[in-house]
């Protein structure tokens, strides 16, 4: 009998992170669980399933995603959250008829969405409880939860998990100190994108040529988050100012050549990426040293075009975890607890304060936002040298959550026979 392993959490591949997890996460499991079967609920599984045609991988709609993600890009979350009996009935099949839920989305479990976000990542997971199949928080970043509300609504669903693994220390520590949650539940980890694939060399060596990477001068990647203002209600008009003047430092300073890369390419303008990339690269009047890697490139491609680079300041996060675990020196532009936490666990106080990480306030002041990426582009070298010595410990971790998840699998599995 196969393993069918259902994912939740996911929106779309739209957003290159979403996919770098789900499809990083099926190659892991595809080694440990070689007969498995997978499904991803999903908001857009005719898209999905064009980036990860695969005849043991199904995409099914998740009708609860596609309400609320709208709703949050209008800045209003007009519309409730069904209660579990109004679930769409064909997810809900899946997860009924399921060996394993597996909650993927990186940082879903938290404040920073809304209320509502929150319980729609938590319905799949009440439903599998209600049916008795096991369910996994796979790697991720949680909390800190800032209301009651939010911390009372996740401790119900996850102190009945099967196994919560998260991806840097901080999550750790607050799941276990201020949660409460037993260390047998809780597992420290890495985000399973630090496993993600590369093109093969011939491939790189295309595309480095295709995008003018000749070595004359350093190519920088650049990758603005279109959605961060929305989310974090700053101001948009000086968040377009001070990138302009990130380009405007590095252009001069170091006569770079910057490739943008638009990790999140939405149907809404306000979550596509390539729409500020644009507007940066015409305020440059087109200045042929920036260019966007604006293709239907695969979150795999996306990585191989940033690992070729000399430097990546990003306010995506899995366009900065393709720099890291490609040990390029990264500037992680962050406003939650996953930035901070990831890179606290691969570099020391006065690395971090020394330019690589950048919380999103301090960024939107011009002055200190150049400053910061001046400073990271002078430890580059340092930078680099430090992740090649720690890459395979984290990716030894990474690997961590799908070796418990299979064991478990595999052990209840025994205890059926």
């Amino acid at each position: 009998m196969s393993e069918k392993i259902v994912f939740t959490g996911i929106t779309s591949f739209r957003n290159h992170g979403v996919e770098a997890l789900v499809v990083s996460a099926i190659a892991q499991l595809r080694e440990r669980l070689p007969k498995a079967t997978f499904t991803v609920l999903d908001r857009e599984p005719e898209f999905d399933n064009s980036r990860l045609s695969a005849g043991e991988v199904k995409f099914t709609q998740d009708y609860t995603i596609r309400p609320l993600y709208a709703s949050k890009l209008r800045n209003t979350l007009t519309r409730a959250v069904p209660s579990l009996d109004k679930y769409a009935a064909s997810a809900r099949a899946e997860i009924e008829s399921a060996t394993a839920v597996i909650a993927s989305g990186g940082d879903v479990f938290a404040s920073e969405y809304g209320h509502r976000s929150l319980l729609t990542h938590l319905q799949p997971l009440k439903i599998a409880r209600k049916h008795g199949v096991p369910f996994f928080f796979a790697a991720h970043s949680i909390g800190p939860f800032k209301n009651d509300a939010d911390r009372k609504e996740f401790l119900d669903v996850a102190k009945d998990s099967a196994g919560i693994t998260v991806r840097e220390a901080k999550s750790f520590e607050y799941l276990t100190k201020q949660l409460g949650l037993p260390k047998s539940l809780v597992t420290l980890t890495a985000d399973a994108a630090f496993l993600l694939s590369k093109p093969e060399p011939a491939r790189l060596a295309k595309l480095r040529a295709y995008h003018g990477f000749t070595g004359a001068r350093p190519v920088i990647a650049l990758t603005p988050s279109q959605a961060i203002c929305n989310w974090m209600n700053s101001n948009y008009e000086q968040h377009f100012k001070v990138w302009c003047a990130v380009v405007d430092m590095l252009l001069r300073e170091l006569d770079a050549g910057i490739i943008f890369i638009p990790h999140v390419q939405e149907t809404s303008p306000k979550n596509d990426d390539r729409v500020l990339a644009t507007a940066i690269v015409r305020h440059f009047n087109f200045d042929p040293r920036l260019q966007i890697a604006g293709g239907d490139y695969s979150a795999s491609e996306f990585k191989g075009i940033i690992s070729q680079c000399d430097m990546v300041v990003a306010e995506r996060m899995h366009a900065c975890i393709a720099g890291l675990s490609s040990a390029v020196c990264t500037v992680a532009i962050g406003y939650s607890v996953k930035a901070e936490g990831i890179l606290s666990d691969l570099f020391d106080l006065e690395q971090l304060q020394n330019g690589l990480l950048l919380p999103i306030k301090d960024f939107l002041d011009e002055k200190i936002a150049c400053e910061k990426v001046r400073r990271a582009w002078q430890i580059r070298d340092a930078v680099k040298t430090q992740l090649q010595a720690k890459l395979p410990e984290v990716q030894q971790r990474a690997g961590k959550t799908f070796d418990l998840i299979a064991a478990a699998l595999k052990q209840g599995k025994a205890k059926r026979k």
